[in-house]
């Protein structure tokens, strides 16, 4: 049976990380736990978690609903599916584990694929907004010849406030010049759109095809940008009045009006649930504590979200004091005109633009290139003969020629293809964890743990892994739900065809997988997991097989295998005896016995227990 398997330890870089990293003993290496936070974030970068708690946005949550999905879904997940990774030290389709995984782990890869064509876009409209709004007066603060006489230049719309009067956002320069971009293209938008495109791609080519250490430098400075722009933008704006309402606004969990019927979505995006996932080009240690690597990266990352969300609702107040926002604002809209319209009201508002922009810019570089070489190694992996650098180029000429449909296609449109995209990441992710906590089981999946970092998951995990499936297949109904509920029919097509269509790559797969085992007569070999699940090293799954977490408890001081109530170390059965007068002066004697040398001496549990024995 032909195995689908990537050795994390082969990195495409000439070197290695220190060899210290792989030492059992360090489990809480600092080293280990950074790079993972540094990973993570690349990937949870997108257009979608820029803004999650602010309230502007369609599709908002609160704070304790975040932090309470994230408990019960996001870190569990991220849990499960890390510790396979270095448990296994590979990248594969996970058929050692299951068969029934390989089908979903491709599932998977196609879903990873959508969600960069997404990134991609998104990195072509924020490097085209940056250029346009470094000019002293940008582009969209006038009025373009042609456009509607209702539409009210940014300088009439000040003049507007300063007399309390309010101005419809749809009037605005801003929205018209939107609309010009990105949803009635004309020949110079939509040719400067392609052009972007092509620089991404290309771009992206020549990041994923640099070292990994190079990669994992990148990924570090998206970090600390992203998190010191973030923390110096919220100080210049603890100098504002906006700022003190924006947080208690944020904080206030009274309002009892649901926009966003389901509060799963952020977790899902956030800690790559349906996803690939966090890949570590094999330089982390694979004794790292993953439930404590997990639990640093939640808080960090929902502290950064929470400072970004108050930066985005400061400068809505900002916004609504004098344009009235009657219409469903989503990501895309927030970013490219709300966004640039409330920067207007702020002192040094080029600063806003600088840091809102770039920020995103420089988040979704890497994680862009992070999927790319995700991908390209796991297809590395199919076809061998084909070198490594030449499956790059074909990624990102693929994701060129795809994107192209994405960028005609107006963003609103768009909404249908996202909701499909979540709904089948949710049924892949449900599915996975359903094969490794239902049929591999999640007492098997714990000792794994145990026999690896040398503790055994609390009660908690145990729990919630046990449920997970369940709570997913709540949130596909919900999904299905959505769907149904679209008013666009066009986008509900579009929904349905996705994910027909991940259903129908994930059932080939399944289907060959079910025939070969039919044909070799052994159908129920399709729920067992192959002997080479486990450690690289075949000595490392030869203790596991005879691994019994009851060894852990009943090992003895002189380094035997087990003492229990009827064996002592050396497996001599105790004897119990009343100790005579003349016991004492043979005692020396009895103990020369299990004497190993003239200078060591080890003294038999045997005597003990009768010594104890006699005084009881």
């Amino acid at each position: 049976m032909r195995q689908n398997i990537i050795d994390l330890t082969t990195s495409t870089s000439t070197s290695l990380s220190d060899k210290n990293e792989f030492n059992p003993d360090a489990h809480f290496r600092w080293d280990s736990i950074k790079k993972f936070v540094y990973l993570a974030y690349a990937c949870s970068s997108s257009i979608f978690n820029f803004d999650i708690f602010s309230r502007v946005v369609v599709e908002n949550m609160t704070l304790v609903e975040f932090i309470h999905s994230a408990v019960t879904i996001g870190m569990a997940y991220m849990f499960m599916d890390f510790f396979i990774k270095q448990y296994t030290r590979k990248l594969d389709t996970h058929e050692t584990l299951n068969p029934l995984l390989r089908g979903v782990s491709f599932g998977i890869l196609l879903q990873t694929a959508f969600w960069a064509l997404i990134n991609a876009t998104s990195l072509a409209d924020s490097l085209r907004y940056l250029v346009v709004s470094l000019p002293t007066e940008p582009s969209w603060m006038s009025c373009h010849r042609g456009a509607d006489r209702s539409c009210i230049p940014s300088e009439d719309i000040f003049m507007r406030c300063n007399a309390k009067n309010m101005t419809n956002i749809r009037t605005t320069s801003v929205h018209f010049h939107y609309d010009r971009m990105f949803v009635n293209f004309d020949r110079n938008s939509l040719s400067s759109r392609f052009f972007l495109i092509a620089i991404v791609w290309l771009s992206n080519f020549f990041i994923a095809s640099i070292t990994d250490s190079a990669l994992l430098k990148l990924f570090k400075f998206t970090f600390l940008w992203g998190t010191f722009s973030t923390l110096f933008i919220v100080i210049v704006l603890l100098f504002s009045t906006y700022t003190t309402t924006a947080f208690y606004q944020i904080m206030d969990l009274t309002d009892a009006k649901k926009k966003y019927p389901s509060s799963m979505n952020r977790p899902n995006e956030l800690f790559s649930v349906g996803l690939i996932g966090v890949y570590d080009f094999g330089t982390m240690s694979p004794y790292t504590m993953i439930d404590t690597t997990v639990v640093i990266y939640a808080i960090v990352a929902t502290a950064i979200a929470f400072a970004r969300s108050l930066i985005i609702r400061a400068l809505y107040i900002a916004l609504s004091s004098c344009i009235e926002v009657k219409i469903a604002v989503t990501p895309h809209y927030l970013f490219f005109v709300m966004i640039p319209l409330s920067i207007e009201f702020m002192e040094i508002h080029k600063m806003y633009v600088l840091y809102v922009y770039m920020n995103l810019t420089v988040a979704l570089v890497p994680g862009l290139a992070m999927m790319t070489l995700t991908i390209s190694k796991l297809l590395h992996n199919e076809f061998r003969s084909v070198k490594y650098i030449y499956i790059i180029g074909i990624l990102c000429f693929f994701g060129f020629t795809f994107s192209l449909p994405l960028t005609v296609i107006p963003t609103s449109k768009l909404k249908g293809l996202i909701i499909g995209h979540k709904l089948s990441a949710f049924y892949l992710g449900g599915f996975k964890v359903l094969i490794v906590m239902w049929v591999y089981g999640v007492k098997k999946f714990s000792t794994d743990i145990q026999f690896w970092l040398g503790f055994k998951p609390t009660i908690y995990w145990r729990s919630v892994w046990m449920l997970l499936p369940i709570v997913f297949f709540i949130l596909i109904m919900n999904k299905i739900n959505e769907v149904r509920l679209l008013n666009d029919v066009q986008q509900q097509i579009s929904a349905i065809i996705w994910v027909a269509f991940s259903l129908i790559t994930v059932a080939i797969f399944q289907i060959k997988t079910i025939a070969r085992y039919i044909l070799r007569n052994n159908l129920m070999g399709m729920f067992r997991s192959s002997p080479k699940y486990g450690p690289l090293d075949p000595d490392d799954r030869k203790r596991r097989k005879i691994f019994d977490e009851s060894i852990l408890y009943r090992q003895c001081k002189h380094d035997c295998i087990v003492m229990s109530e009827k064996f002592e170390c050396n497996h001599l059965p105790l004897i119990f005896k009343k100790k005579s007068p003349s016991s004492e002066s043979t005692e020396s004697s009895i103990t020369n016995i299990y004497d190993a040398s003239a200078t060591r001496k080890r003294f038999s549990s045997v005597v003990d227990l009768v010594v104890d024995n006699r005084e009881i």
